[in-house]
């Protein structure tokens, strides 16, 4: 059964303002960092929190930029996944970790693999909901910069954010994604998603984020820092997710990835999402993970 979860909102100042995050556990535990998937916020391992050991660990879900209750990146920059990584390094300094567990959630477990290559020796091993370095889509680079281009623009010129009710806000939380939300797992990432305003609500997200699949790089590319990855990896795969029907990729990177260090692929039924929906699912294999490094200790 799920124990009453507590937990601490924190700053982190980092150069371009601050980034917002929720611990729990113990601050002399074993950090781990929690990362998010694009558009979501830390509310997304809210429910998966309730069943994790607490004593050992110290969990820090941040807010990514421009996510949640963090401060965005400058309006003039075009932002790629790769500003997003080089943000870890900082965000790491003000925690003063050396090294970590990583777990993340689609986007937030791209970050971390590319992470792992720009700084090996960080992560001690990384749990993967659904995420790996994976770009499908063929659009070409000069496309891609376009759009990013417009965004950054767009959100320069700071346009007039437009307001929502609570429904309307809830029902695009569970609807417009790659995975259904239900209607906890929705309300776990609402508080910090948005700002009240005169009644209604506004979003925090930064509308660069918009740019899909926020990337520039493409199979190769991908393929490439896959190469060199050499963290231990839990890799999450949910049956009606994003990566599942990738199958022969997935078993490329996988024997890439077993020759250097270990591997499990631990297969789940449930969506994209299925770490908020249905934390009990992971939580099990969530919490051997961690008790078995524990146990080393």
């Amino acid at each position: 059964m799920a124990e009453v979860e507590q937990f601490t909102d924190i700053k982190l100042s980092v150069p371009w303002g601050h980034v917002a995050a929720r611990t729990y556990g113990s601050p002399t535990g074993k950090p781990v960092l929690a990362v998010h998937g694009r558009l979501d916020n830390a509310g997304t391992f809210t429910r998966l929190m309730k069943y994790l050991p607490k004593e050992l660990f110290y969990y820090v879900c941040i807010d990514l930029p421009g996510h949640g209750w963090s401060s965005h990146f400058p309006s003039w920059m075009i932002l790629d996944v790769m500003d997003y990584a080089h943000a870890l390094y900082f965000i790491l300094e003000v925690l003063q970790w050396k090294t970590f567990i990583y777990l993340g959630h689609s986007l937030g477990a791209q970050i971390g693999t590319i992470f792992s290559v720009l700084h090996p020796n960080r992560i001690e091993k990384l749990i993967s909901f659904d995420g790996i370095l994976l770009n499908p889509t063929n659009n070409k680079l000069t496309t891609y910069f376009k759009n990013a281009s417009a965004f950054s623009v767009k959100a320069y010129h700071e346009e007039k954010s437009l307001s929502f009710t609570r429904e309307e806000i809830l029902h695009a939380l569970k609807t417009f994604r790659i995975g259904v939300l239900n209607s906890e797992a929705a309300d776990a990432l609402f508080e910090r998603a948005v700002t009240e305003v005169n009644g209604k609500y506004i979003y925090n997200r930064d509308i660069r984020l918009k740019n899909h699949p926020f990337s520039f790089m493409r199979i190769k590319e991908c393929q490439k820092f896959n190469n060199v990855f050499s963290v231990p990896i839990y890799f999450f795969i949910p049956s009606h997710g994003i990566i599942s029907p990738y199958k022969e990729f997935i078993m490329q990177v996988s024997e890439l990835i077993r020759v250097k260090t270990m591997i499990e692929v631990i297969y789940v039924d449930g969506n994209h999402d299925v770490h908020n929906n249905n934390p009990e699912k992971v939580a099990p294999f969530v919490c051997k993970i961690l008790n078995d490094y524990s146990s080393k200790l």
